[in-house]
């Protein structure tokens, strides 16, 4: 058994001794019958947020309202949720009353999707009310219940069934499909920052292309935050997002291939960070560019360049080793990385030259740094100081 469950089982263990009911919930143990890496352990209990406090020593009530304490065992943090059936959900986000059950299956029955709603005991026998593992042999998603009303809960489950298409390589089951096309426009109620989130979790899926292909067949790319529409009809499907490795390329990605006029525009709607807007807008550049000189490299940097060249071998099919050989072989000729590397600064400069500050002393250091970049000048104090007295003024 995996180890991150064999490290949780004492707290499992622990509840039980106390009298009361406890089991491995949720991604885990999807994640587990799917051979995947489990990112962390869930844990639901009879137990009432009051009775694991009391329970462990080490407890931090982090959603005690929604029956959620987090206990801290051997430096390790697990979300304990005690059994809970839910009110309606007002803010399309979480239900406005919750009441604590003692049954399980009542539990999992809230859950969005059937392989999110099994359970593991503490001697690791499946506890599956919803067919959630026939649901994985077969590689589809389909919702607990009424898909229509797990969507109008939280039409977040949306996006979250469109990334797991593209993240598990799954198809959607026919009527979890239907409720899809029927309550896409929900995702107008949805916060842009959490779209986001998920959003970027589909574009690093093995299938991102066909799940985005799913989002404009049945209208939910029409309710994103902000309209994506394809230059050229499947051009989404048939791009290969795998060959990606970042999400600045990622975005860049959508920007190129979707008919989009104001990118700067585009990404504020999107609510990305100031960090991943300069990234993407130093990345079109860098895009843009056809022949790359030691000057468009030592602006840009080696990491970017080489990044521009990875997203347009996967938009146009190409292969630009040799084009990459190149720039690693011209960025390595360059002698500086920034102006900081110049031996030689503009106090120095006005010492040299016997003049006050001034516009003219910017544009000397510029035209010192391009040749020092392009090879026209040696990276030697000595010459230096010869140029700049023979700088035209």
């Amino acid at each position: 058994m995996n180890e991150m469950f064999q490290n949780a089982l004492p707290v499992l263990k622990r509840l039980e001794e106390k009298g009361y009911k406890a089991y491995f919930v949720g991604g885990c143990v999807r994640d587990h019958l799917l051979d995947r890496p489990i990112k962390d352990i869930d844990i639901a209990s009879s137990a009432r947020p009051e009775d694991v406090q009391r329970i462990f020593p080490k407890t931090i009530p982090v959603g005690i309202e929604h029956g959620t304490v987090i206990v801290r065992h051997e430096s390790v943090s697990y979300e304990v949720t005690t059994f809970r059936k839910e009110d309606e959900y007002r803010d399309y986000r979480r239900p406005s009353k919750v009441w604590f059950v003692d049954d399980l299956k009542e539990d999992l029955s809230r859950r969005d999707f059937t392989f999110n709603a099994m359970a593991l005991d503490t001697s690791f026998q499946l506890i599956d009310h919803f067919g959630g593992r026939e649901d994985l042999k077969r590689e589809q998603i389909r919702t607990v219940g009424d898909p229509n009303l797990r969507f109008s809960e939280d039409p977040l489950r949306i996006m979250r069934a469109c990334r797991f298409m593209s993240v598990y390589n799954m198809t959607i089951e026919a009527e979890t499909k239907r409720a899809i096309k029927d309550q896409a426009y929900l995702l107008r109620r949805i916060s842009t920052e959490r779209i986001a989130i998920e959003f970027i979790k589909l574009l690093q899926g093995v299938q991102a292309g066909i799940a985005l292909k799913f989002m404009k067949e049945s209208s939910v790319l029409d309710h994103m935050p902000t309209m994506m529409q394809e230059k050229q009809n499947g051009q989404f499907m048939d791009f290969d997002w795998n060959d990606l490795e970042s999400d600045e390329q990622r975005w860049t990605a959508i920007l190129l291939l979707s008919d989009v006029s104001d990118v700067r525009g585009f990404l504020k709607i999107w609510k990305l960070p100031n960090h991943m807007i300069k990234k993407v807008g130093e990345l079109m550049s860098a895009y843009r560019i056809t022949s790359w000189s030691k000057m468009d490299l030592y602006r840009f940097g080696l990491e970017t360049a080489l990044s521009s060249i990875t997203l347009k071998s996967a938009i146009e099919k190409k292969d630009y080793a040799e084009e990459i050989a190149q720039l690693e072989q011209r960025y390595s000729e360059i002698p500086i990385t920034s102006r900081k590397d110049i031996p030689l600064d503009g106090k120095e400069i006005l010492e040299i030259t016997q003049r006050k500050p001034g516009i003219w002393l910017g544009k000397l250091l510029e035209e010192m740094e391009k040749k020092i970049v392009e090879g026209e000048l040696a990276l030697s104090s000595s010459v230096l100081k010869d140029w700049v007295k023979r700088w035209e003024r």
